[in-house]
């Protein structure tokens, strides 16, 4: 399938959603007019078509029916009537191909099997290919990191085809389905842990004195620096860490007092915690 040929159709239209559909059309990957957006909520979708010219629909199941891939951009809590929804109408026995892409958070590729396969040949369930995404927020902003894995049926060209709008909006990075779990302590909490290293930063600025402006240009200048020495150097970030770190001086004595603090192994656990989290929301999602 050419590029021109793609009918890429969003069922949900959320920060996520948009951030993809801007991101796909500022790249020059697909125009305008080969998206679709649907929502419940009339004024959003009033506002994307005036935003970005694309096309929006006002159901599910039309934008699955004239898509050629279908992003499932719904809360989680929202997905077992919506695939109900897509599978009672017999949109999930179709005889075109489709890849089908989520972006939900903890919901199993068997969770959508079971609905969307449910009633159909294994021939037909091989056209409805199943994709699963760990996206994060800074994809808002082009510097998004997702985690991708696909079901039984998805062909490496699925898995070009995915990964090629993920990429519009930062990087991506394929991986087994037991292994999302862990991209979600690791990127998709991860913005957050950075924010609360920021935070702490800055409101100690404040109290040797600075005013909050100042302290925020201080924290985020200094941060936004090193991740850029870090990501232009091919060294490991314990190697750069010693460079800054002189025997006896300033730096020394802030990395002796953080690990005297056990900083890291704070880290360690909370992102520990984050995975055991995401297990159990996801066996409460499927119970």
């Amino acid at each position: 399938m050419s590029a021109s040929d793609i009918r890429i159709g969003f069922i949900g239209a959320g920060n996520m959603a948009e951030a993809m559909a801007g991101a796909l059309i500022s790249s020059g990957k697909v125009q305008s007019r080969q998206l679709t957006l649907c929502d419940i909520r009339k004024d959003r979708l009033t506002y994307l078509e005036t935003q970005y010219n694309v096309h929006t629909a006002d159901s599910a199941a039309e934008t699955f029916e004239k898509a050629t891939t279908v992003i499932l951009a719904v809360k989680p809590q929202g997905m077992a009537p919506l695939l109900k929804e897509l599978s009672e109408k017999g949109l999930n026995n179709t005889q075109e191909r489709k890849q089908i892409i989520t972006i939900a958070a903890g919901l199993p590729l068997s969770f959508y099997e079971e609905i969307l396969y449910a009633g159909i040949t294994d021939q037909c369930a091989a056209r409805l290919p199943i994709l699963r995404v760990m996206p994060n927020t800074p994809a808002l902003v082009l510097a998004g990191m997702s985690g991708l894995c696909g079901n039984r049926h998805t062909t490496p060209d699925d898995m070009d085809l995915a990964e090629a709008i993920l990429s519009s909006m930062g990087e991506v990075l394929r991986v087994a389905e037991g292994q999302m779990d862990a991209v979600t302590a690791v990127s998709g909490s991860g913005p957050a842990y950075f924010f609360y290293v920021v935070e702490a930063m800055v409101n100690t600025a404040k109290e040797m004195g600075f005013e909050n402006d100042d302290a925020k240009q201080l924290a985020l200048a200094t941060i936004h620096g090193a991740a850029k020495l870090l990501l232009s150097s091919n060294e490991e970030p314990e190697a750069l860490r010693r460079k800054v770190t002189s025997p006896g001086g300033t730096t020394e004595a802030a990395i002796n007092e953080m690990i005297a603090q056990n900083v890291a192994e704070g880290i360690r656990e909370g992102m520990l915690a984050a995975a055991r989290r995401s297990r159990e929301l996801k066996d409460a999602l499927v119970k």
